[in-house]
C-alpha cells in the first residue's frame, strides 16, 4: 500500500470509530480484518496513526483551530502527519492528489495552513490543562478535584501512555514458570508481575492468539490491577460465589481458578449475549463449576434465598482507569453518562447485598479513578446497610499475599501514574448481621 492509501485508510477508519457505539479496539480490529488485502506492515502503520490521532485529539484540534483548518478527522490526520510524523506540507500535497484510494486533493488554503504547523511540536505553552491532558474541560476539573492540580497533571499524562500487556496464569492448568516457558517457545518473552502472584507482563506486542499457552487456556489477558481485585475476593475451594456483573467473564475465570473448580460459581449479567461470549473462554480454561444466569428480579430472588459467601460487583462505570487502552472513551463520556453510572452502581450494590449470607462478603469494584463512583458509593451504601461493615483492604492483603501491599488505606485505589497499572478501586464489605 502506498502512503496515500495508508493516509486515506486512516481517515476512513477514524470516521468508523467516531460513528460506532462499539469500543475503539473492536472497531479497528473488525475494519482491518475485513480488508485482508492490507498487509501487516501497512496495518501497523495505520493502527499506530489511528491510535496516535485519538490519543492526541484535543491537542490536534487545538492546532487545527489555530491554523484555521476545518474540524474533522481529515484535518486531524493531516495535522498529525506534520506535527508527529514530521511530514512537510509539500509531501502531503503529493499524497493528497484526489486519485483512487487517495485523500481528496489539498486546497490551496489547506496547503498553506499545514505549512504553518511545520517545525511545531504537539505541545504548546498556550494550551489549557484540559487540552494538554487530552480531556474535556469538565473531566479535567474532576481530575483536579480528585487529585489536586499537580498530581492531576501527572495522572492525565499517564493516561496518554500505552498500557502494558498483562496475563493471568490459569492455576487450574499450571503455574507461572510453566506459562513463561510455553510462551517463550512461541518467542513471547514475559516477566513476573510485581504484585500479583498470578501475573506475567509481556515484553513488546504479540499476536497472543497464535500462542499455545493462550490457545490451551494456560493464560488469559487481564491487567495486573484487575487481578488484585480477584485476590481480594479471597474465594476459597468449596465456597459459593457470584460474579454479579460478569460481562464476558474475565474475573469469573480468575474466581474459578481460586475456587479450584470446587464449590458454586454463578456468572450473572443483564445481557445474556455477554455471558454467551464467556462460555468458550470457560471451556478453554478448563472451568467446569460455573453456571450462567441473567441478572433479573427472578434470578436475584433465588440467589438471595440461598445466600453466598462472596458476591463480586464489578460495577459499570466511566472506565476512566482504563483510558490508556480505550483512548476514545474519554471523549465519549458525558456528564449525563457519568451520573447515570452512579445510579447504576448504587442499584447494583443494593441488589448484591441481598445475596450475601451472614459472614459473607460483598466486593465492590470499578475501573474508575473518581470518588463519585468509588468511595462515595461505599459510604452511601454503608449508611443504608447497618448489617455490613467495611473490612480494611490493606490488612486483608497482608493476610492473603506475601508481597508488600501496593496500596494504603481501607480500600484499594490504583492509578496509572502511581502504580503503572490501569486505575482500579476495590472495597470489601462483610455482612455482620
Amino acid at each position: 500500500m502506498r502512503p496515500n492509501g495508508r493516509i486515506q485508510t486512516s481517515i476512513e477508519l477514524l470516521n468508523e470509530v467516531q460513528e460506532s457505539p462499539l469500543p475503539m479496539d473492536r472497531v479497528v480490529n473488525t475494519y482491518l480484518r475485513a480488508r485482508r488485502f492490507i498487509g501487516s506492515k501497512d496495518r501497523r502503520d495505520i493502527n499506530g496513526r489511528v491510535y496516535g490521532v485519538i490519543r492526541s485529539r484535543c491537542r490536534l484540534d487545538w492546532w487545527t483551530t489555530q491554523a484555521g483548518l476545518a474540524a474533522g478527522n481529515r484535518s486531524a490526520v493531516l495535522a498529525y502527519a506534520v506535527l508527529v510524523e514530521g511530514m512537510r506540507a509539500s509531501e502531503l500535497d503529493e499524497i493528497c492528489n484526489g486519485e483512487q484510494y487517495s485523500p481528496e486533493k489539498l486546497s490551496e488554503f489547506e496547503n498553506e495552513a499545514l505549512a504553518t504547523l511545520q517545525g511545531q511540536t504537539l505541545d504548546h505553552p498556550d494550551m489549557s490543562q484540559a487540552v494538554m491532558g487530552e480531556l474535556p474541560d469538565w473531566i479535567s476539573d474532576l481530575f483536579e478535584k480528585q487529585f489536586g492540580k499537580e498530581q492531576a497533571v501527572s495522572e492525565m499524562a499517564a493516561l496518554q501512555k500505552e498500557a502494558t500487556l498483562d496475563l493471568r496464569v490459569n492455576l487450574l492448568k499450571g503455574d507461572r514458570e510453566q506459562a513463561q516457558a510455553l510462551l517463550a517457545a512461541d518467542d513471547v518473552i514475559s516477566e513476573e508481575t510485581l504484585h500479583s502472584g498470578w501475573g506475567l507482563r509481556v515484553q513488546g506486542r504479540t499476536a497472543l492468539g497464535n500462542c499455545k499457552a493462550f490457545r490451551e487456556g494456560l493464560v488469559e489477558v487481564q491487567d495486573e490491577g484487575s487481578q488484585l481485585i480477584s485476590i481480594l475476593c479471597d474465594a476459597k475451594p468449596g465456597m459459593s460465589v457470584i460474579d454479579l456483573c460478569a460481562g464476558a467473564g474475565g474475573k469469573t475465570l480468575a474466581l474459578a481458578a481460586s475456587l479450584g473448580n470446587e464449590g458454586k460459581l454463578v456468572a450473572m449479567d443483564v445481557d445474556p449475549r455477554r455471558l454467551k461470549r464467556a462460555e468458550p473462554r470457560m471451556e478453554r480454561a478448563g472451568v467446569d463449576n460455573v453456571r450462567y444466569a441473567t441478572l433479573n428480579k427472578e434470578n436475584l430472588y433465588k440467589m438471595s434465598v440461598k445466600g453466598f459467601d462472596r458476591v463480586l460487583v464489578d460495577a459499570p462505570c466511566s472506565g476512566s482507569g482504563t483510558w490508556r487502552r480505550q483512548p476514545d472513551a474519554r471523549l465519549r463520556l458525558t456528564k449525563e453518562k457519568y451520573e447515570n453510572y452512579q445510579t447504576m452502581q448504587a442499584d447494583a450494590l443494593g441488589k448484591a447485598a441481598r445475596c450475601v449470607k451472614v459472614g459473607g462478603r460483598l466486593i465492590y469494584a470499578t475501573c474508575s479513578l473518581f470518588d463519585g463512583e468509588n468511595s462515595d458509593q461505599v459510604e452511601k451504601f454503608l449508611k443504608k446497610h447497618a448489617d455490613f461493615a467495611l473490612k480494611d483492604a490493606s490488612t486483608l492483603w497482608t493476610e492473603l499475599s506475601s508481597v508488600d501491599c501496593p496500596f494504603e488505606g481501607q480500600t484499594m485505589k490504583l492509578t496509572p501514574h502511581q502504580h503503572g497499572l490501569d486505575g482500579f478501586f476495590c472495597a470489601v464489605l462483610e455482612r455482620v448481621s
